[in-house]
């Protein structure tokens, strides 16, 4: 085995000259709604009181959609979120270099139709070499 072979590893990641951030988001729930690292997420609501003051409520980005989801505003950072019966708390990624083509979206939009949105906010995505 090489010294430089990696049998599985990250393929989110795809850089490390813009900083990495971090935000807590809590992700809606929703009959479907089981969530895999790398999922574009859009801000549904914003929690005003409780200990979750401040806290964003996200759901999947869908240009469909009107509610606020059609807007981007993080990348899911956890390996999976299962909202199917109750919203859940999560981490998302709101700044850095990622892999275009490891990015999920709702519906049918692809990274072509969020690319620049994305780009605006602070997260960069790349074309990683296979």
């Amino acid at each position: 085995m090489s010294a430089y072979e990696i049998n599985g590893g990250d393929t989110l990641i795809a850089g490390m000259v813009a900083p990495i951030i971090t935000a807590s988001v809590i992700v809606k729930s929703g009959p479907t709604v089981h969530l895999s690292r790398g999922t574009v997420l859009g801000v549904v609501e914003k929690v005003t009181t409780g200990q979750f003051a401040g806290t964003y409520i996200v759901a999947p980005v869908d240009s469909t959609k009107t509610d606020g989801s059609q807007t981007p505003f993080g990348i899911l950072a956890d390996e999976e979120v299962d909202a199917t019966t109750a919203d859940q708390r999560a981490t998302a990624y709101v700044s850095g270099e990622f892999n275009r083509d490891a990015l999920k979206f709702g519906g049918t939009d692809t990274i072509a139709k969020h690319e620049v949105a994305l780009r605006n906010i602070g997260i960069i995505t790349k074309r990683v070499v296979k």
